[in-house]
């Protein structure tokens, strides 16, 4: 019953935003401008009133009548567009609902709910199954069209919001004057279908296209703020970004957001990462883009990571047994974290490069050489530097395992990227501020890093 309540509720207060001629006369004219600006094309037909479905939180069918604009081809050349062929410039808008924020048919309540719940759910089905006990229901394409279509929104913003931040000069203030910024990036996996096409290729006799499975790298950002004993402060929320673009794409948006945040006022940025190629040898240009200073940069090879090679160098060591192994690696491990601890292993790891397995222990030796200069934990830990990623690597474990690499799962290009940026915004606690900014038509981090902080702490 209150579900039902709620949407008369709602339903009342559309009816009354399409009686207000104001109203209606401003967002027409805020409609031309946008379908004008969005076709190329300069005359704007208006539709008249259209018959529109609307789909309330509560799951009740609107139905109702609408003004609706679109392109005017008369007078065009070319023949006439047939019945049910949309133009290049789309199919118009419907004004008075953009002007509530109804787009894709459905409420902006109503989009959160199906979004959030696209993205948590372990599964589209699942999805279906909690709207349901919701009073939504929905088939599984009509979710994954809100859901992908919000992500896109959320992905145009916030290309949008970076841009402005790489053409425009750094802020002069920022709320991260004094603070620490730790940042770190990182990649996951999922498996990308690709369909055929073309000629010759025909359906199966399921009905399907043959297609080909690929892994793809989803590239992770995180920014969060540290203590002054090195551990996260929790009176700020962290910002995950997620891209499947290539290495450049990746270092493009994390200049930006930097520049957003004003990074460059920060008391300190610590950067630490695993041993990723392209990752270090871009962030000379990276903080020179982002106007960082030097003497506040610090970059840390991730612990963790380091003795990994070690563990492999020593694997290659055949003549050692495991006692021996255990015993040097338990050694090396707490000689990494020692003044020049670094050079110490490399060193002691050369002398065991002989053989035949020579060439294999040199390889990973060779790692950790090309590391030594972000291999100084001593100098980190006397200042309270964080010097493991666990942060990166638990958004990749949260953002992407966990949701869209379960066995057997695949996914189209052009739905996961958005989806995964969606469910970043979640996990990192930004839904409420992201809805909030998308209905304005803006990013939910504003200049300046405003936003950054969390309630108590704006307070």
């Amino acid at each position: 019953m209150g579900r039902e309540i709620a949407d008369l509720l709602i339903a009342q207060d559309i009816l009354r935003a399409h009686q207000d001629e104001a109203l209606v006369k401003a967002a027409c004219s805020a409609g031309r401008a946008r379908v004008r600006a969005a076709c190329g094309y300069e005359k704007i037909q208006d539709g008249g009133w259209q018959p529109v479905r609307l789909t309330l939180p509560g799951g009740t069918d609107l139905r109702f009548y609408t003004r609706y604009l679109r392109p005017s081809l008369k007078g065009r050349a070319g023949r006439p567009r047939g019945v049910g062929k949309r133009g290049a410039g789309g199919a118009g808008a419907y004004p008075i609902l953009e002007q509530l924020g109804i787009v894709d048919r459905v409420t902006p309540l109503t989009r959160s709910i199906v979004a959030t719940q696209t993205v948590l759910c372990s599964s589209l089905d699942e999805a279906r199954s909690q709207l349901e006990t919701m009073g939504l229901e929905l088939h599984t394409s009509t979710l994954t069209r809100i859901a992908v279509g919000t992500g896109l929104t959320a992905i145009h913003l916030r290309d949008l919001a970076l841009e402005e931040a790489r053409q425009q000069p750094l802020p002069t203030t920022s709320v991260l004057s004094g603070k620490r910024l730790r940042l770190s990036v990182d990649g996951g996996r999922v498996r990308i279908r690709h369909t055929e096409h073309g000629r010759g290729i025909r359906p199966g006799k399921n009905g399907r296209r043959p297609f080909e499975l690929k892994w793809h790298e989803p590239r992770v950002i995180t920014l969060d703020i540290i203590d002054a004993e090195g551990d996260t402060d929790r009176a700020w929320r962290p910002v995950y970004e997620v891209t499947l673009g290539q290495a450049d794409d990746v270092f493009a948006l994390l200049t930006g957001l930097l520049r957003r945040v004003g990074a460059h006022l920060a008391a300190e940025v610590v950067f630490v990462s695993d041993g990723a190629t392209w990752i270090w040898n871009r962030l000379d240009q990276l903080r020179a883009d982002a106007g960082i200073d030097k003497e506040r940069f610090s970059t840390i090879l991730d612990y963790f990571h380091a003795t990994e090679y070690i563990t492999g160098a020593l694997a290659e060591c055949k003549n050692l047994t495991d006692a021996d192994r255990d015993s040097m690696f338990r050694e090396m491990k707490g000689k990494l974290l020692e003044a020049d601890g670094a050079n110490q292993v490399v060193a002691r790891l050369r002398g065991l490069a002989r053989g035949r397995r020579a060439g294999a222990i040199l390889k990973k030796v060779a790692y950790l050489e090309s590391h030594l200069d972000h291999a100084g934990y001593a100098a980190h830990r006397a200042a309270n530097r964080p010097i493991g990623s666990g942060v990166v690597e638990s958004a990749v474990r949260r953002l992407i395992n966990l949701r869209f690499k379960s066995a057997s799962m695949c996914w189209h290009e052009d739905h996961v990227a958005p989806l995964l940026y969606l469910r970043a915004i979640i996990k990192a606690g930004r839904w409420e501020d992201f809805m909030t900014a998308m209905l304005h038509g803006q990013h939910w981090l504003q200049a300046a890093g405003v936003g950054l902080e969390t309630a108590r702490e704006a307070a």
